[in-house]
């Protein structure tokens, strides 16, 4: 769907009154119409209140009900209640409720609130009725007018005001097809939306683009695509149709903070331009998340660098942009499941070929939109099924529980301590998710419900092409969760960002010799439990009594 901005311009001023009176009944309409969603009505039942309500004619009621509907479902999907939308803006509304604020600076602010609470006028285009029943779009000696209904077979009509400064600007193509239409009467549906700004009327124009044939499928391989807040930028990894990777990189994007929305959205566009010109030259489909709300934080939670940088990430609009520049370049678009592809490609495909999590996460998407699913390496599958190492992540988050219980208790800054409860409360799932993991594989004799730990014999090749597998027990999400509460901070560390001490667990199975690497740590810090109960303090060495009979022999 593209959208094309025009300004309109009046001949009269009588007539140009008359827009903006059926601009308020429309916006009131389509408020009272999202009252009624809110109470349950059904569509048809709301629809036929607004006629005698509002005077409104089908297209323009059925127009104001779908502007509810999108307010209501874009609200949700930002996990913003509903019933506590205020019409015009939050912000606008908080600022004229100051008592101190009066004179000229009020009544600027009470005309721009009531230009975004009543300025506004929507039809659905449709077909069969030559592109738009309401607002449609015609010549009239060589000239672009736009007639607005505004009653009974009654119409004003606006004259289309738009500069093109570039000979590829979609205005033209739209003029083109627009004349087409005209011609040989074969209309296309353009939906139209008026709203006021500054005394000014505006149209926004949206239709459906003429999109070229898709030529670049992901049968050639596929481009995943893992974009990122902190830091920002886009990591790439590309795989060819079997599932092997080719290459892999990242485009960094500039800081968008601070910087005004045609300036973010100009940024936003270069970057999707050069992935997509990526993909292009290597020939192969883009795989991304089909993911919907991105979380941002909660106020009070005590990270608030954190949460400006989640706020600045444009995510939906990056996200966008990309599948319509692929689109017009005929490049496949594939959405997939975000469902623990970050966790995967730590886990699996970071040590395995020595990539940043970010890089291995796009791979595991890449992977996902071939229709790749990711078997549980065999040695991990083992580590689950080991009750020592189990008992050695257990005391690990027991004894990191400890530490941000004095830590809360310590702090006097009650922003500060919410972070630390915060982090108390994930270090505490983790824990539970272990414990739980253990007591069902201790409750069915040594094995964890759900799993079979099964264990590859040594003389079994390796799956050299990655072949699609059916996914056994241990690659369900459950395992995935606790490998990774498991393997990532209690054998890395807090700082996990270099996850190639995993290599050695993940080739070999030896999860003791990376775990060592937290002695120093440990020692100057609360001391390890090591599994058996016994703390391991200054004058101990961090080492499993295993691991002390190697060191005799040798």
């Amino acid at each position: 769907m593209l959208t094309l901005q025009c300004q309109l311009r009046f001949e009269h001023q009588k007539d140009q009154e008359a827009v903006f009176q059926l601009m308020r009944r429309f916006s009131s309409a389509m408020r009272f119409a999202f009252k009624r969603l809110l109470e349950g009505k059904k569509d048809g039942d709301i629809i036929r209140s607004l006629y005698p309500l509002f005077g409104l004619n089908y297209l323009y009621a059925h127009g104001a009900l779908t502007q509810a509907k999108a307010i209501m479902s874009s609200l949700k999907e930002l996990g913003q209640s509903p019933k506590k939308v205020v019409f015009g803006g939050r912000k606008l509304f908080e600022e004229l409720s100051r008592n101190h604020l009066s004179g000229r600076r009020r009544d600027k602010l009470l005309k721009k609130w009531r230009e975004r609470r009543q300025g506004m006028l929507f039809t659905v285009g449709k077909k069969h009725s030559k592109g738009n029943g309401n607002l449609r779009l015609v010549w009239v000696d060589g000239r672009l007018l736009l007639r607005i209904t505004i009653g009974e077979k009654q119409w004003v009509y606006a004259e289309v005001i738009r500069r093109v400064k570039k000979e590829r600007d979609k205005w033209n193509a739209f003029l083109g097809r627009l004349m087409k239409a005209e011609a040989t009467g074969d209309w296309f549906p353009y939906t139209v939306t008026l709203r006021r700004k500054e005394g000014k009327l505006y149209a926004f124009i949206s239709f459906e683009e003429e999109l070229p044939p898709v030529s670049i499928t992901k049968a050639q391989g596929v481009i995943g695509l893992d974009l990122n807040a902190v830091p920002q930028h886009v990591a790439w990894a590309e795989a060819s149709s079997d599932g092997n990777l080719v290459s892999h990189g990242a485009v960094p994007i500039p800081d968008l903070s601070g910087k005004p929305k045609k300036v973010r959205d100009y940024i936003l566009w270069l970057t999707a331009w050069e992935i997509v010109l990526l993909a292009k030259e290597k020939g192969k489909a883009i795989a991304l998340e089909r993911l919907r709300h991105m979380p941002k934080g909660e106020r009070g939670d005590g990270k608030p660098a954190l949460r400006r940088k989640l706020g600045n990430w444009a995510y939906r609009s990056l996200r966008e942009k990309i599948k319509v520049l692929a689109q017009r370049e005929g490049i496949e678009v594939v959405e997939v499941s975000p469902a623990y592809t970050s966790v995967i490609g730590a886990l699996k495909y970071a040590p395995q070929f020595l990539l940043d999590k970010d890089r291995a996460a796009a791979f595991v998407i890449a992977r996902r939109a071939l229709g790749f699913e990711e078997k549980m390496p065999e040695h991990y599958e083992r580590l689950l099924c080991d009750g020592e190492f189990l008992g050695y992540a257990i005391a690990y988050w027991e004894e990191k529980v400890e530490e941000l219980r004095a830590r809360k208790r310590e702090e006097k800054n009650k922003w500060k301590r919410k972070a630390v409860r915060g982090s108390l409360k994930k270090v505490r799932k983790s824990l539970q998710l272990l414990r739980s993991w253990m007591e069902a594989k201790e409750s069915v004799g040594g094995e964890p419900v759900g799993a079979t730990c099964r264990v590859v014999p040594a003389q079994e090749t390796a799956n050299r092409w990655k072949e699609p597998v059916r996914g056994g027990p241990l690659g369900s999400q459950k395992a995935w969760q606790v490998a990774h509460a498991a393997l990532a901070e209690p054998i890395l560390g807090r700082s996990f960002r270099d996850l190639s001490p995993l290599r050695a667990v993940l080739v070999l199975g030896d999860w003791e010799r990376p775990a060592k690497r937290l002695a120093p740590d440990l020692v100057q810090g609360r001391g390890c439990r090591h599994p058996s109960g016994n703390t391991i303090g200054e004058d101990q060495e961090l080492m499993l009594p295993e691991a002390r009979a190697n060191e005799r022999v040798h």
